[in-house]
């Protein structure tokens, strides 16, 4: 019987040499399973070559590329959600002792449906606590607006390596925050067991509003937890090549969550 107490969910799409990082550094200790959903094609060898040795890991084939938050509902009937279930991008690295620190994080908020790591990213700077409170339909629309014409989004959003987050300091530990980053989500046991969703529509972005939707929906908290870090590569979906693209599929998010945000009252 695995003595597991996490299962981490990466995506991994291009390569698995991230994915081979991140599991690395959780310490060959760790009490944790990875489930590595490899989304294109090459990607399944790949990876079952580089993790025949790990009895941690296995490898689901979503070479259709169903995207980041679909790719996590595919995987459920592979996870086990009475324990916390970790939802991340491949170009992650955690600092030591992530894992012990994030399973004292859960037993910390038991209100909480999601935590929101530290995630530094290539600024040198946390990316989370990332939303305190819900965006504004206006200001969705207004960032839809700005997607529609990539090489708009590419001159005002999509600078310095792809990162557009927008940054919130000064939030303390333990905060109760809307949203994370989406690059990394910690969903507790008490997420699936109120009968938190997993069934998002759209293949990229809005995830975490995805989450910090569903979790003030079923009168849960997203805390912010800062002691339990990460590092971001900020590359495998929003590199410079790739910013056209990616203010082309997030633009259609944008046009959905600012219809959200409208009907919500946001």
């Amino acid at each position: 019987m695995s003595a597991a107490r996490l299962t981490w969910v990466v995506v991994s799409y291009g390569g698995v040499d991230d994915a081979t990082h991140l599991v690395a550094s959780f310490g060959a200790d760790a009490p944790v399973d990875i489930v590595l959903c490899a989304n294109k094609p090459g990607d399944t060898e790949a990876a079952t070559a580089a993790f025949a040795d790990d009895p941690r890991v296995r490898v689901l084939s979503f070479e259709d590329n169903p995207g980041y938050l679909p790719a996590l509902h595919r995987a459920l009937p592979e996870v086990d959600t009475s324990r916390p279930v970790v939802l991340s991008n491949a170009d992650l690295v955690a600092d030591p002792g992530l894992v012990a620190d994030l399973l004292a994080a859960v037993d910390t908020y038991p209100d909480a449906g999601a935590l929101a790591p530290a995630v530094i990213g290539s600024l040198g700077v946390d990316q989370n606590p990332n939303l305190m409170a819900p965006p504004s339909a206006r200001w969705l629309r207004a960032l839809a607006a700005v997607h529609r014409f990539p090489a708009v989004a590419d001159l005002l959003l999509l600078r310095k390596e792809g990162h557009s987050s927008r940054n919130v300091s000064g939030a303390p530990a333990g905060s109760a925050v809307f949203a994370g980053h989406g690059s990394c989500v910690v969903l507790t046991p008490r997420y699936f067991a109120a009968g938190g969703r997993t069934d998002y529509p759209f293949a990229l972005f809005g995830e975490e509003l995805w989450f910090g939707r569903e979790c003030a929906r079923l009168g849960l908290t997203v805390r912010y937890v800062p002691g339990v870090v990460l590092r971001h590569e900020e590359h495998a979906a929003t590199g410079r090549k790739r910013r056209g693209a990616v203010a082309r599929v997030k633009y259609e998010g944008l046009r959905y969550w600012a219809g959200q945000a409208r009907d919500a009252g946001w």
